[in-house]
């Protein structure tokens, strides 16, 4: 997996502007709104936090469902698992009871960094005919169907130059967290962060 500092970029810039609305407070039952107002560019992306005792569900366009048997408060899970600002996806996907299918999918950066990366050691190695670059560039990234997984297995599987394949590229993983998955972290953390300070406030 890599890091994801563009989605962290959007996210933030999509809702620099949102406030909280406390929709139901009973404890550990919590229903918060994030969103701004209706003239600002951040308003058309708000998202909700909803929680009952070992259970988070965040709504921003995605749902997921977060549990945990061992922590009934689930934002003192988030808040433990990551550093402040940051997020965790490995761990916290590991938690997500609904919405799994959308966690990790096919990324078509991932696979064109793989595949240039193989294509470089073969040439370096010197196991690679001369021209593969371009071929490469041409059978593949120009000509092949490389949008979804099964095209771009298919195009690996398929590729022969002088003798030459890709042997045992087309089994790797090509799958990265999803970019909504990614955006439901960071509402979460950005959520927890504002509950936080809204509640330090009310204690001041």
């Amino acid at each position: 997996m890599s890091d994801y500092p563009e989605i962290k970029a959007r996210f933030e810039r999509d809702t620099a502007g949102h406030q909280m609305t406390v929709l139901h407070d009973d404890g550990l039952y919590r229903h918060l709104r994030f969103e701004g107002t209706a003239d600002s560019p951040s308003g058309r992306y708000p998202f909700e936090l909803i929680t009952w005792p070992y259970n988070l569900v965040v709504k921003t366009g995605w749902t997921f469902h977060f549990d945990i048997d061992a922590t009934e408060d689930m934002f003192d899970l988030f808040r433990r698992t990551a550093f402040p600002g940051e997020i965790n996806p490995g761990y916290w996907g590991e938690k997500v009871r609904a919405g799994r299918d959308e966690v990790e999918g096919f990324n078509p950066d991932r696979f064109e960094q793989q595949v240039k990366r193989y294509v470089v050691h073969s040439i370096r190695d010197g196991e690679a005919p001369r021209g593969i670059g371009a071929e490469v560039t041409r059978e593949i990234f120009e000509l092949g169907d490389i949008s979804h997984e099964a095209g771009a297995r298919a195009a690996l599987s398929g590729f022969r130059y002088e003798g030459w394949d890709f042997g045992d590229l087309p089994e790797c993983d090509f799958s990265d967290y999803t970019p909504g998955f990614l955006h439901c972290c960071h509402a979460i953390r950005r959520g927890i962060d504002l509950w936080d300070a809204a509640r330090k406030a009310v204690a001041a």
